[in-house]
């Protein structure tokens, strides 16, 4: 027969366990299953996928079928025993207490929704970066160029080794766009590095896809103007650094240039700007002097 302190003991003992498992249920997060639930219910099978492939199970049945399933410590879900089977058509064996729930099937659709999601988010990160201010600043510089000199023709594209052209940009875009999605559709990490490479704004050399290219974006136009050839070329490395040069065919014109101009510097047939950038009065000052020498 059990001494009163043994009876004590015992009853401090279930009492504990009654309250580690009223903590249990009431911590953990639950939900009440209907088939109208069931995208909800997958939802958080995906999430704790990601956490872990495997989880204890406990599967709990009342006098009228219902059934109370726990998954480890984090979700616990009532089926009434109407929508038992319905539930259980979701798992790969049948539910009881004495499994682990393997949770590779809900794993891997995660992660195929988690591809999908960075997919998604993909073409719009690379619209958004060929908006930021180095982009368009050089595409301004190209309007200003034109509205000076014109095109004669472009000459990007056997020049020049630029991913995007300012003349085809949204087209070369989603060109890249696929491009990128061919090479790091399917991976997952390769993806997340790459997008974060782009919404941080750093250098995108690394990523194979950009390593065969020079310049992440850019232009070279041939202008032709009182029979002088002018080239102009602006070009995005793929560190995001500006650079801009203009080629003149005629001797004279570079001479006269060095001559009125302090803010270019020549090399051979070559003019480069001495700050970040060419401005539109010098583009103005160059088609003055290219008019008056011709």
């Amino acid at each position: 027969m059990k001494s009163y302190f043994d009876m004590c003991d015992e009853l401090e003992h279930i009492e504990r366990q009654r309250r580690i498992k009223l903590f249990e249920a009431t911590t953990m997060g639950m939900i009440s299953y209907l088939p109208v639930h069931i995208g909800m219910v997958k939802a958080r099978l995906k999430d704790l996928a990601r956490k872990q492939r495997k989880w204890g199970l406990e599967v709990l049945e009342n006098d009228n079928g219902d059934r109370d399933v726990r998954i480890g410590s984090e979700l616990r879900i009532v089926v009434p025993r109407e929508y038992w089977d319905n539930f259980q058509e979701m798992f790969s064996s049948k539910l009881t207490s004495d499994l682990h729930l393997d949770l590779g099937v809900f794993l891997n659709e995660a992660l195929e929704d988690d591809l999908k999601e960075l997919r998604e988010e993909l073409k719009p990160a690379l619209f958004k970066l060929f908006s930021e201010s180095v982009f368009t600043s050089l595409d301004k510089l190209v309007q200003v160029w034109i509205g000076r000199f014109g095109v004669n023709k472009y000459l990007t594209d056997r020049k020049l080794s630029v991913v995007v052209t300012c003349e085809n940009k949204k087209k070369d875009i989603q060109r890249l766009y696929g491009n990128l999605l061919r090479a790091y559709g399917d991976d997952k990490g390769d993806l997340e590095l790459l997008l974060k490479d782009i919404q941080d704004k750093r250098p995108l050399g690394a990523h194979d896809v950009f390593k065969k290219y020079d310049f992440l974006y850019g232009t070279r136009i041939q202008s032709v103007q009182e029979n002088v050839t002018l080239i102009f070329e602006a070009t995005v490395d793929t560190s995001f650094m500006l650079s801009q040069s203009i080629f003149v065919s005629e001797e004279d014109v570079l001479d006269k240039v060095e001559e009125e101009s302090d803010v270019v510097k020549r090399v051979g047939n070559v003019l480069y700007s001495t700050g970040e950038k060419f401005h539109a009065t010098f583009f103005e000052t160059l088609h003055d002097i290219v008019e008056e020498i011709e």
